[in-house]
């Protein structure tokens, strides 16, 4: 019996269910199937050939930067010889002269037989040994004869074909000059000394010009991963080839050496190969984890610079259920994905562009003219400054006041999911909502109440870590990202300390797509991507703040991927907003920022649950008491949840007596030194 399992992007909520489907079938290692004749005696069946046209000419991006590339190539050089022209001139009429004598010199010299036995003749004639040298001379002048007769005749016959073709004008004056200046110039070359090219250096570092094998064998040797010989490296097909504006090289690393191992040795990897870091970018490869994919740009990511983003153009406008750029891979090449039933997490340390990374979200949301957009940036430095007046609420700011709105935030959008549940419910009925979920058709009718909505949140650790609010924040937060998906809420986080207290666990769980940037160690990185994901190759701790800034490594999209965020100039962004304004008339999508939804306080409401009398009850009735209590912020709330919620409060699991069986569950007294120990911090 074998076992099929539904792939990941089949399965409606593919966050909380894995399906597994058994089923009969054949062996478990059946053979191979030979389809013909050709297939049986070579064993294969031509899947494996390397495409006849390149993969940089059938992608139209890889094929326009290549060819943008070598024409900006062929005019640099251009405008920089010609620049150089008078100066070029004057070495050719200095070199020119002196190299037409001594081509007549060396081939007279050549002629007479002068190089023959010269230096044995000389030696002879130093021992004065006369009779030898006599013998020697003769040597020489019997093949100077065979030299006079080549070279006479040679010149004879092309100053008569000269002197017809200028008398017969079979040549034109312009080819006369072409000679000529050929002429001149190869007596230039000639002439010149060795160490003084005509021609001055278009470039004085080190050029690099195609990656080698031998190059990348003796540096992964250099690195002392383990691999002691230079012939332990393999280079499976197509073996090392260009790949946009670079080269890529594939190798097998030798026995159980892992990629990873090449990988955190990014900085040696780049020395050994003589090249910036940020021109080395390895991967663990698609085969197997001994497998790195090491692709090198032509120049330094900091030099090539990045293309022009598509939203950028002047009719670009966006829609959240649609697939659009916000980066861009090492090969340069557009990383897109849509917003709609996912959610964002964004991390790394200071300095590694993780706030303009949710900015490129941000702007994807703003140029949908459905979309509702609510900010807290908890910086202060207002790097959304230029969204506010697109937003219905904007907090910007580390101050209470700024750390509540940004808990009413959370709030509204519970209280939000909850009404769009009922929405929802009723569209399915009438057959316009199939699927359970918001539909572009539904967010683009007016009135319909289900546009989708986008809450970014930078800086989070600075409200979930918060001692007034911050748990109650992490909850709603958790809840919100798991219930908002189908209903058109999308929740972007972004977070310099991925902790347990300041990015709690439960949270990073739940979001859909991750995007590790600059990190110091294993443990963030695994907080971010998700644990094993550093064993797994994806590492973002070879990423270098300021250097590298805007560059990380995201999953949640088709596969894992290295990307970096676009990072327009303040022309280019002031021209997008002023285009998103004018998508939304001048005004903001959604109701403004003075509605506000009350945050609740789960520690008091739990209390508040307990009926006269009850010493305790079991989390599931907690978890139904509090939905009746307030269904626009706990509907929906598990059992689970409220347990590791109130786990913030140092409420401890304890058994709770039910018809005289023990259930787990909340006591009151529990409670009650929670509330004493909160209100003793306070004063």
């Amino acid at each position: 019996m074998s076992t099929d399992v539904i792939p990941h992007e089949q399965i409606e909520d593919a966050e909380t269910v894995t399906v597994y489907l058994p089923t009969q079938g054949g062996p478990v290692d059946p053979d191979d199937a030979i389809s013909t004749t050709w297939a049986t005696i070579t064993g294969t069946d031509g899947s494996d050939r390397t495409p006849i046209i390149p993969a940089w000419m059938r992608s139209k991006p890889q094929r326009g930067a290549t060819l943008r590339q070598i024409g900006g190539t062929v005019a640099y050089h251009a405008l920089f010889h010609a620049s150089r022209s008078p100066k070029y001139l004057a070495k050719v009429a200095w070199y020119a002269p002196q190299g037409a004598g001594r081509a007549v010199a060396s081939t007279f010299w050549w002629t007479v037989g002068g190089k023959q036995n010269y230096n044995l003749r000389q030696d002879v004639a130093n021992k004065n040994d006369a009779f030898t040298w006599k013998d020697l001379n003769k040597v020489r002048a019997k093949e100077s004869k065979a030299h006079w007769w080549l070279v006479v005749p040679t010149l004879v016959v092309v100053a008569a074909a000269a002197a017809v073709a200028y008398h017969t004008g079979a040549v034109p004056r312009i080819g006369w000059y072409a000679i000529a200046a050929a002429l001149t110039l190869l007596a230039a070359y000639h002439g010149r000394p060795a160490d003084k090219p005509i021609l001055d250096r278009v470039s004085h570092g080190p050029r690099f010009t195609k990656l080698t094998g031998t190059a990348v064998r003796d540096a992964v040797v250099a690195l002392s991963v383990g691999v002691k010989e230079p012939g332990q490296i393999t280079f499976p097909p197509p073996g090392i080839h260009r790949d946009g504006p670079g080269w890529m090289a594939r190798f097998n690393l030798p026995g159980a050496i892992v990629a990873t191992a090449v990988l955190e040795k990014r900085d040696g990897l780049a020395a050994a190969l003589r090249l910036p870091v940020d021109q080395v970018w390895p991967e663990v490869g698609g085969d197997h984890p001994g497998q790195v994919a090491l692709w090198v740009g032509f120049q330094s990511a900091s030099k090539m610079g990045q293309p022009r983003w598509s939203l950028a153009a002047d009719n670009a406008r966006t829609s959240v259920f649609e697939s659009h750029e916000f980066g861009t891979d090492q090969r340069q090449r557009p990383v897109k994905t849509s917003l709609f039933a996912r959610n964002f997490l964004v991390g790394g340390v200071p300095g590694s562009g993780k706030s303009y990374g949710a900015r490129t979200l941000a702007i994807i949301a703003a140029l949908d003219p459905t979309c509702e957009l609510k900010i807290a940036e908890f910086k202060g430095t207002a790097d959304f400054g230029d969204l506010a007046h697109l937003c219905t609420t904007y907090a910007c700011g580390v101050d209470d006041q700024a750390l509540g709105v940004g808990m009413e935030i959370l709030a509204w959008g519970l209280a939000e999911a909850e009404r769009r549940g009922e929405r929802i419910r009723k569209a399915r009925e009438r057959g316009e909502a199939p699927e359970g979920k918001v539909t572009p058709e539904l967010a683009a009718r007016r009135g319909s109440g289900l546009h989708p909505v986008v809450i970014v949140i930078d800086e989070a650790h600075e409200l979930f870590g918060d001692t007034t609010v911050g748990k109650e924040a992490a909850m709603a937060a958790e809840r919100l990202i798991k219930r908002g998906r189908a209903l058109g809420i999308i929740i972007v986080l972004a977070t310099q300390i991925p902790d347990k207290t300041s990015l709690p666990p439960n949270i990073t769980r739940c979001v859909t797509v991750r995007w590790c940037m600059a990190v110091q160690d294993q443990v963030a990185n695994d907080m971010i991507l998700g644990t094993g994901a550093y064993k797994r190759g994806l590492t973002a701790t070879s990423y270098r703040p300021g250097d590298d800034a805007g560059w990380g490594v995201m999953t949640g999209l088709t596969r894992p991927t290295t990307v970096r965020s676009q990072f327009p100039d303040p022309e280019t962004a002031a021209s997008i907003v002023a285009r998103a304004t004018a998508l939304r008339g001048g005004g903001v999508v959604g109701k403004t920022s003075k509605e506000k939804v009350k945050a609740r306080d789960m520690l008091a409401d739990a209390w508040a649950c307990l009926r006269p009398g009850e010493s305790g009850m079991p989390w599931a009735v907690l978890a139904e008491r509090l939905a009746e209590l307030a269904p626009e912020f706990y509907t929906g709330i598990t059992a689970d949840m409220v347990r590791e919620s109130l786990a913030r409060y140092d409420v401890p699991t304890q058994d709770v007596k039910v018809e005289g069986r023990n259930i787990k569950g909340v006591r009151r007294t529990a409670l009650d030194a929670a509330q004493q120990a909160r209100q003793i911090a306070d004063k």
